[in-house]
C-alpha cells in the first residue's frame, strides 16, 4: 500500500480523479478507498480545493467522532468520504451512489465487499427523495479488470493469495519458511533483497468504461431485433427483460415452476437481476455447455416446434443458432404469460 501510495498520491492525479468524479457522478454521495491514511486525507483535500465538502475517515477517530461524520455524510452535509479500509465492512449509508477505487485490491472479496457499500437500497421513509437506480463504480486501479464478474461465488472471509504468488518463501541461509512478504528473517537476520528495475511516476491516465454484463456465462437473444425483448436460457430455466415502453421488466421461471418477477426499472436493473437469477439457477458447467449451442444450428425437431409456435417463416434458415431456436421457443411458449406478469407490474408501478 504505501508502493501504491507513491505512485497514486501526486497532487496532479488527485486532481484528475476530482475532474473524472466531477465529469461522472458530481451529484452523488461518493465513497473512496485509498492506500493511506495520507493518501485518504490528500484526495479529500483535493476535493475541497475543487468546492467538494469532502471529510477523512480514520481508523484511529473515536467513536463518536466517526458515528458524527457518518450522520453528517447521510444529511448530505459531506458529500465524499475518504478512508482507507476503514468503510469495507460493516458499513451502511444507503444514499451512496458511487464508489471510487484508489488503491490496489488483490483479493477479489475485497472488491465485492468495497462495491458493496454503493449497494444498499434506499428507504423513501428515511431519504424522502431520494431515488437511487444505480451505482458509479470509479476504478482507477484496475479491480475491475482484474476481477471481471463480480456475480460468481466467492468466500469472502478467504485470505486467497493472489495468483502467481506463493504464501511462504524459504531463506537462503538457514532455510526458514516465511511469509512472503518478509523482508528481514527472524532466525538468521539474512535480508531479503530484490531487484528494482527503472522507476515509473503515473502522470496521467484515461478512463474507460466497461459492462461488467459483457462477462456473464449468459448470452441474451434479441427476440424481435429491436432490443426491446432479450431471454437467455439455460438447462434448468431461463429468464427474460422486456421493455414496456417507460420501464423494463426482468422475469424468470425456473424449469417446472411459475413465472417470477425478479425486476422493474431500468435497463441496467433490469439485466442485472435476471443475470443473477439465472446465476443462482444453472451451474457454471451447464451454462458453459448452453453457450456452446451458439455454434450449432437449429435441430429439425426445434424448427419443427418453431412452426407450430407461428413463428415468421423469414426467420427459418440455417443461420438460426440452437441456443436462438431456444429461446424463441421458451418465449412462445410462454409469451402469454410473459404479457400478464408485465402487466401485473405495471399496475403495481401504477399503485
Amino acid at each position: 500500500m504505501h508502493q501504491a501510495d507513491k505512485v497514486l498520491n501526486r497532487a496532479v492525479l488527485n486532481e484528475a480523479v476530482v475532474e473524472q468524479w466531477a465529469d461522472k457522478a458530481a451529484d452523488r454521495r461518493t465513497i473512496f478507498f485509498c492506500a493511506t491514511v495520507d493518501h485518504a486525507k490528500a484526495v479529500a483535500e483535493a476535493f475541497r480545493a475543487a468546492g467538494v465538502s469532502a471529510e477523512t475517515i480514520t481508523g484511529d477517530m473515536p467513536a463518536r467522532a466517526r458515528a458524527d461524520l457518518i450522520a453528517r455524510f447521510d444529511r448530505g452535509e459531506v458529500q465524499v468520504l475518504t478512508n482507507c479500509m476503514v468503510l469495507t465492512e460493516g458499513f451502511d449509508s444507503q444514499p451512496v451512489g458511487c464508489i471510487g477505487i484508489l488503491r490496489p485490491m488483490l483479493h477479489k472479496g475485497t472488491f465485492i465487499q468495497a462495491v458493496g457499500r454503493g449497494l444498499r437500497r434506499v428507504d423513501p421513509e428515511r431519504f424522502p427523495g431520494i431515488v437511487k437506480t444505480d451505482c458509479i463504480v470509479l476504478d482507477f486501479a484496475g479491480a475491475a479488470l482484474r476481477h471481471g464478474t463480480l456475480e460468481q461465488e466467492i468466500d469472502l472471509d478467504e485470505d486467497e493469495t493472489p495468483p502467481g504468488e506463493r504464501p511462504w518463501k524459504t531463506c537462503p541461509s538457514c532455510e526458514a519458511e516465511l511469509p512472503h512478504g518478509a523482508s528481514i528473517c527472524d532466525l538468521c537476520g539474512h535480508v531479503f533483497t530484490r531487484e528494482i528495475g527503472e522507476k515509473r511516476l503515473l502522470t496521467a491516465f484515461e478512463m474507460t468504461e466497461i459492462d461488467l454484463l459483457d462477462r456473464s456465462p449468459f448470452f441474451w437473444c434479441d427476440l424481435h431485433g429491436d432490443g426491446q425483448a432479450l431471454m437467455a436460457s439455460g438447462f434448468q430455466g431461463w429468464a427474460g427483460v422486456f421493455h414496456d415502453g417507460t420501464l423494463w421488466h426482468a422475469l424468470g421461471r425456473p424449469r417446472g415452476q411459475a413465472i417470477r418477477p425478479l425486476a422493474v426499472g431500468t435497463r441496467v436493473q433490469a439485466l442485472a437481476a435476471a443475470d443473477d437469477f439465472l446465476r443462482v439457477t444453472e451451474t457454471s458447467s451447464a451454462a458453459a455447455k448452453s453457450r456452446r449451442w451458439l455454434n450449432d444450428p437449429a435441430t429439425m425437431r426445434q424448427i419443427e416446434l418453431l412452426q407450430r409456435a407461428g413463428f415468421e417463416a423469414s426467420g427459418m434458415d440455417f443461420g438460426l443458432s440452437k441456443y436462438a431456436a431456444n429461446c424463441h421457443l421458451n418465449f412462445r411458449w410462454n409469451r402469454a404469460a410473459i404479457r400478464a406478469a408485465v402487466l401485473r407490474d405495471m399496475d403495481r408501478a401504477a399503485a
